[in-house]
């Protein structure tokens, strides 16, 4: 299987486990593939690049990197969206590597390849710029609280295992520290219970965003120009300004504050792992997902 795992087919796979849907017809499979224009907004020191009409252009590298694989694919622009649209025989060679990787029908579903998890670091490097390239923000509203800029990688809400997957990879086979996890949890993204009392009983439920010191993700960057030209300034700015030695995450952290109960921890959007359970930090939903790290220093400890 491994033999069929090059750089195109990681950075495809990247791209569609990110905001890819496969809908398989009796004869032919379509892979659609939606790029939200706010998702390939970037936002620079000294400049941006925010018109649909230029990002739609971005596109048109990615699909002719896609068509190396030798298949069909297009650009559909849309209002809000440009999509992608990869249609072929069902059972030709490029569906079959293509389903060989991925169970499930849609990015709610979709796992990291366990084949990505044990290859070579090329290709580990080119999955994670298919899913940056889609999901990732380069924006200046995304600073810490100390002025160091960062890039955020979405994992829509739904998908609750991607996330620490995502995190593993980077971490402990990329060496890419990883900052925190914003989690979509009631106790993590809504604890003071504001937006729940004011008739908002979901605004905990967003994308969760994992967010890394942008001169921490340089060694991955972005395959598309112009987010890769804002994550090189950004990533300069930190440096000149912020210089710091990398740290990694290393659960169990202290707990400084408690969190409020909150009614949305029974949930039904909440996975079992997590249902009727009470977090006061990010990691301890890591734990809960399985976490390998927090499973070391558990042992560890």
């Amino acid at each position: 299987m491994i033999d069929y795992l090059d750089e195109d087919i990681a950075y495809l796979l990247g791209l569609i486990v990110a905001r890819g849907e496969i809908i398989e017809g009796r004869v032919m499979t379509s892979i659609l593939i939606t790029f939200p224009f706010r998702n390939l907004e970037v936002e620079g020191l000294t400049k941006s690049y925010k018109n649909p009409v230029e990002l739609s252009l971005t596109l048109d590298k990615i699909v002719n990197r896609i068509r190396r694989l030798d298949v069909d694919v297009r650009k559909e622009t849309q209002e809000k969206a440009c999509q992608l649209v990869i249609e072929s025989r069902r059972r030709n060679l490029f569906m079959r590597v293509i389903r060989m990787f991925l169970k499930g029908k849609s990015y709610l579903e979709f796992h990291i390849p366990k084949q990505i998890f044990d290859t070579d670091e090329s290709i580990k490097k080119e999955f994670m710029r298919g899913y940056a390239d889609l999901a990732g923000y380069a924006r200046l509203s995304n600073a810490y609280i100390d002025g160091r800029h960062r890039i955020y990688l979405d994992v829509l809400n739904g998908n609750w295992h991607l996330p620490v997957e995502l995190c593993t990879l980077l971490q402990d086979h990329l060496g890419v520290p990883v900052q925190t996890i914003d989690w979509g949890h009631p106790n993590i993204r809504n604890g003071n219970l504001r937006e729940y009392s004011a008739g908002r009983r979901r605004a905990w439920a967003r994308e969760h965003q994992i967010k890394i010191f942008a001169e921490d993700f340089v060694p991955i960057g972005f395959y598309m120009k112009h987010k890769q030209e804002i994550l090189r300034e950004l990533a300069t700015y930190n440096k000149k300004n912020h210089p710091s030695v990398p740290k990694f995450c290393s659960p169990p952290k202290r707990i400084d504050s408690k969190r409020p109960h909150h009614p949305g921890e029974n949930d039904e959007l909440l996975p079992d792992q997590l249902r009727g359970k009470h977090f006061d930090a990010y990691w301890q939903v890591c734990e809960a997902m399985g976490c390998p790290r927090c499973k070391k220093q558990a042992k560890l400890g």
